[in-house]
């Protein structure tokens, strides 16, 4: 099935690993030109160079700690100036791993969302005007099925999801009349190498295989391309009826209705 992303220009934030990382395979596969982005140089341009090879003339990416304002400047400028316009923002950085077992600590709650929140709204408030100027322009934030129910996640990280899905809602219907379509993906249970599944389940595999089968319907992790794929189907012409919807992929983790 032909997606209709072909050429259009995709950022997408903390892609140097993981769910980030698949996704801009994903949109690749789909024949998009994909802007990687991540903090560390050193494992970005590897990643980069590796996707080149695959899909030559398609692959480009900004070094870039997207919680700095100078930063988000930076990367803005640099698509102006390089692809005129933005077709597809996806804000996927985030992390769940806690620096502090005080639940309450205000260090540790600003801490989440900086990472969280104010990374990817940060990038996005940004680059809005280059996606303005693209065609069927589509953001897909990353949230967390923790910010729809209550588990064993930080409540400082669930909390900061939590942010993202309002701000999902509220911005699809700012950006609406300008062209730009605005969904959230939020992913359940996720195993890939180097993310904090695999380090918790090193530490005590029977617990996490008890916590998956209990809580998880299809009492399995969930992959990352099967959260790629979720995000691409949005970011493409084939969803263009459809923003503002929050899109859990969880194995039915979710009992809410």
């Amino acid at each position: 099935m032909d997606l209709g992303l072909k050429k259009k220009v995709a950022l997408v934030l903390g892609s140097s690993k993981g769910i980030g990382l698949t996704i801009a395979t994903s949109l690749l596969e789909e024949g998009a030109n994909v802007i990687l982005n991540a903090r560390s140089e050193d494992v970005l341009s590897k990643e980069a160079n590796r996707l080149d090879s695959k899909y030559p003339g398609k692959v480009d990416y900004i070094t870039a700690d997207a919680c700095s304002e100078a930063s988000a400047k930076r990367i803005a400028d640099y698509i102006e100036n390089k692809y005129k316009k933005l077709d597809v923002f996806i804000g996927n950085i985030g992390s769940g791993k806690p620096n502090n077992t005080n639940a309450l600590s205000i260090e540790e709650l600003r801490r989440f969302y900086e990472i969280n929140v104010v990374s990817n709204i940060n990038v996005l408030g940004r680059i809005s005007f280059l996606l303005e100027r693209g065609i069927n322009s589509s953001v897909v934030l990353i949230s967390s099925v923790v910010a729809k129910e209550a588990s064993s996640a930080p409540c400082g990280y669930a909390a900061a999801k939590s942010y993202i899905v309002t701000m999902t809602k509220y911005l699809s219907q700012m950006y609406a009349p300008k062209g730009v379509r605005v969904n959230c993906v939020m992913p359940g249970n996720v195993y890939f190498e180097g993310g904090r599944w695999e380090e918790l389940k090193e530490d005590n595999p029977e617990s996490v295989n008890s916590y998956i089968e209990s809580t998880v319907a299809m009492k399995r992790f969930g992959k990352p391309e099967e959260v790629a794929n979720a995000v691409t189907f949005l970011s493409s012409e084939k969803a263009s009826f459809i923003t503002g919807a929050l899109l859990a992929v969880d194995g039915g983790q979710l009992k809410s209705i």
